[in-house]
């Protein structure tokens, strides 16, 4: 009788930490080192359409998209993946300076086959950052449509694939929505005591 009730409560403890892990919906957030901190933030999602079903990568992809930031006075590439459900990225304490978001990045795949997929964005239009300071971004909808396969190499590791696709990208403005967003996900974040500007 015992050995039932222990079985059934680690069952139930079980379960509680997997709804609890299963509920959360981003990243936790870093909070300021400093009183001067700075906190660049930002969501991103890829979609794919028409990629082969085999692939298993059509569909919204919040979670581990790489956004690559370049300083444009030192050419430093810095790179920023986005995490949980809802596409947060940010980073904290960057060098006042300007920045342009050059490229995206995602990986996706298993034991049997990766797809790796890339976007130069070709952005010429800089932000700055500024201390003390939310450095908002807001979301970015990058698009990824699958067009045709170009060719296949074979080696002993296996084949590599390379296909077109068509790529889009777009920012929405929607600053507002992603501080109330904010506020709501992280309540007692001292982010919250700080002013917000819109980055771009």
């Amino acid at each position: 009788m015992k050995t039932k009730i222990l079985i059934s409560i680690t069952i139930l403890i079980l379960i509680s930490f997997l709804l609890i892990g299963g509920c959360a919906t981003t990243s936790r957030i870093t909070e300021p080192t400093s009183p001067d901190s700075a906190l660049l933030i930002g969501r991103i999602k890829l979609t794919c359409t028409e990629f082969p079903k085999t692939w298993n990568i059509n569909g919204d992809h919040p979670n581990g998209v790489v956004v690559y930031l370049a300083n444009v006075s030192t050419k430093e590439i810095i790179k920023v993946r986005s995490r949980g459900s809802d596409g947060l990225f940010y980073l904290i304490d960057l060098d006042v300076d300007k920045y342009v978001i050059v490229a995206f990045s995602f990986q996706s795949g298993g034991s049997r086959h990766t797809v790796n997929l890339g976007f130069e964005t070709k952005d010429v239009r800089y932000f700055e950052i500024k201390r003390n300071f939310v450095n908002n971004l807001g979301d970015i909808k990058w698009r990824s449509k699958y067009e045709t396969k170009v060719g296949t190499e074979w080696s002993k590791a296996g084949s590599t694939t390379t296909f077109s696709v068509k790529d889009s990208y777009n920012y929405l403005g929607n600053y507002d929505e992603v501080k109330s967003w904010f506020e709501e996900t992280y309540p007692e974040s001292d982010w919250n005591n700080k002013n917000w500007i819109n980055a771009r």
